[in-house]
């Protein structure tokens, strides 16, 4: 790319991962006990942005870092640079086959339509994008795409896939350097905007996409009490952006997001948030879930084997938190 925007928006994610990983190699004695997290950028993590925007979590105790690219949330969380992240189920497959030693505390939410393949122009069927390039961020798009060209017995080898960013691809599209994106909430509403075709969507999935928040396995020994904190402060927050009224901090989400009033309760609608009893009963199917969600990434070579065995859910936290 010539254009010295995209060029930036292109590197910017590297000089992320590469300052995050830096900063991990140094000590942080006088802030041991603070918890790191990482929560990406999108709607689905609004509740822990809002929360550090508000200050509802103290700075003593909290690190809020704000990146992005998911890709590069994943990144910090493997090298250590952060204690707590939100992922995908799909994303944690991918962290676990790595090796990473994460715990799910809590599901955050579920994806019903926040997450879709688009297209332009002529191609108005998924098996339209046979030979077509489209533009994917592998660690938040894959698992959707290969569920997609599945449903119509095609495969990844049918398309080229252009890795890219979530925030690249609005561009991409318009320029047609390619022909499709796998593209989530907020900059699914943003590209509705303009002429766009939805050939797949989350709401379409057998197994749904689903937000986690997952905690390093020394945050969970060493800084319990500071994640129960985390988690009650997670709550009240979802609870005041899901109520369907205005919230605190609402003006920085629709900066951020850059949404109106009104794109952003479509947004919120589109992300089914669980309460206790339905956080519960989705912990305990977690498993099943991600078993399937393997096997799926398996066909397409998405991993290249099962993550090993292991406990990588601890319902405990959310027992206690919410009691």
């Amino acid at each position: 790319m010539k254009d010295p925007k995209a060029l930036l928006q292109r590197f910017l994610p590297l000089l992320f991962a590469a300052l995050l990983l830096t900063v991990s190699f140094f000590p942080y004695q006088e802030k041991k006990n603070r918890l790191r997290v990482v929560p990406g950028l999108g709607t689905a993590a609004e509740s822990l942005l809002v929360a550090g925007d508000l200050q509802k979590l103290p700075a003593n105790h909290f690190q809020v870092i704000e990146i992005p690219w998911s890709s590069a949330v994943v990144r910090a969380f493997g090298s250590g640079a952060a204690d707590v992240a939100v992922v995908t189920l799909d994303s944690a497959v991918r962290m676990r086959e790595a090796g990473q030693k994460l715990k799910v505390l809590k599901v955050l939410c579920r994806s019903a339509g926040a997450d879709a393949v688009i297209s332009h122009g002529d191609i108005l069927r998924l098996q339209d994008l046979k030979g077509k390039r489209v533009g994917v961020e592998r660690s938040a798009g894959s698992y959707l795409m290969a569920s997609a060209l599945e449903s119509v017995g095609m495969t990844m080898a049918d398309i080229e896939l252009i890795p890219m960013f979530q925030s690249e691809m609005e561009q991409a599209l318009q320029v047609r350097q390619v022909d499709a994106v796998v593209i989530t909430e907020p900059w699914l509403t943003k590209l509705s905007r303009g002429s766009i075709h939805r050939l797949y969507d989350s709401s379409q999935l057998k197994v749904p996409i689903i937000y986690l928040l997952v905690a390093s396995e020394r945050a969970c020994t060493s800084s319990r009490e500071n994640l129960l904190s985390l988690i009650k402060v997670q709550s009240e927050m979802a609870d005041s952006i899901w109520s369907g009224r205005p919230f605190p901090g609402m003006d920085a989400v629709l900066r951020r997001e850059n949404l109106s009033a009104e794109e952003l309760a479509e947004c919120l609608g589109r992300l089914h948030t669980l309460d206790r009893a339905e956080n519960e009963k989705m912990l305990r199917l977690l498993p099943e879930l991600a078993g399937q969600t393997e096997d799926l990434m398996l066909r397409h070579g998405i991993i290249v084997a099962k993550p090993s065995g292991g406990e990588w859910i601890d319902t405990s936290f959310i027992k206690e938190a919410l009691p």
